[in-house]
């Protein structure tokens, strides 16, 4: 009888946190910036869903300088899109990816609130289609020029969140249909929308309470 006190003891112990109701943002986004700009990056205030503002952030550091606008867009379609083409009849397009497989780090997308307050920082995975109007594999200047569908898949960076987001998890998606290279110094505008959901990860099991548990079975 004695082990099975012990075990019934232990097991008493151990507290699994209880699981965090997930909270759900829409947010709609409204912004500037541009992948043909040095930094590669978008920015403005949020819309709708939450309070404060937002920017989605590339690194660029391997790409030509925005002063040569005409290097710079050729290394970012021979590297993101010309290698991705889709040439089934009737959805020929290219899709260009930027995620932690084809950049140095990984793109964020963050937001900074002030309700409910705090940071909300999202790894990103972000995808672009231009597709091809002429169906010939070949880029034109209006299917370069034409607006251009963006979707991204996001989660939430932990460590990095603050204020009352500090300890979150979370995951969404979001995208837009407006996205457009644009040459420097022009920037492009944008909207973005989609849905977050995201809750507090809470802490892990008492690290006491395991010591405990390990001191009654020596």
């Amino acid at each position: 009888m004695r082990p099975v006190a012990i075990v019934l003891l232990s097991m008493s112990l151990v507290v699994l946190p209880a699981l965090a109701a997930a909270e759900s943002y829409m947010p709609l986004l409204q912004g500037s910036g541009g992948l043909m700009l040095n930094n590669a990056d978008y920015s403005g205030p949020i819309l709708a869903g939450l309070t404060g503002t937002w920017s989605l952030d590339f690194d660029d550091s391997l790409w030509p300088d925005e002063s040569d606008s005409t290097a710079r867009f050729d290394y970012i379609w021979s590297t993101f899109f010309a290698p991705n083409y889709d040439a089934t009849p009737g959805l020929e397009a290219w899709r260009g990816y930027f995620n932690s497989l084809t950049l140095p780090s990984v793109p964020r997308l963050s937001f900074f609130t002030t309700v409910p307050g705090g940071d909300l920082i999202t790894n990103a995975s972000v995808t672009i289609l231009v597709r091809d109007y002429n169906a010939d594999g070949a880029l034109s200047q209006y299917e370069k020029h034409h607006s251009c569908q963006v979707t991204m898949t996001v989660s939430v960076e932990t460590p990095l969140c603050n204020g009352y987001f500090e300890d979150y998890c979370g995951t969404g998606s979001l995208g837009s249909g407006d996205f457009h290279f644009v040459n420097p110094p022009t920037a492009d505008d944008i909207i973005i929308n989609g849905q977050l959901q995201v809750w507090d990860c809470g802490s892990p099991v008492n690290d006491s309470s395991r010591g405990v548990i390990k001191a009654l079975f020596r």
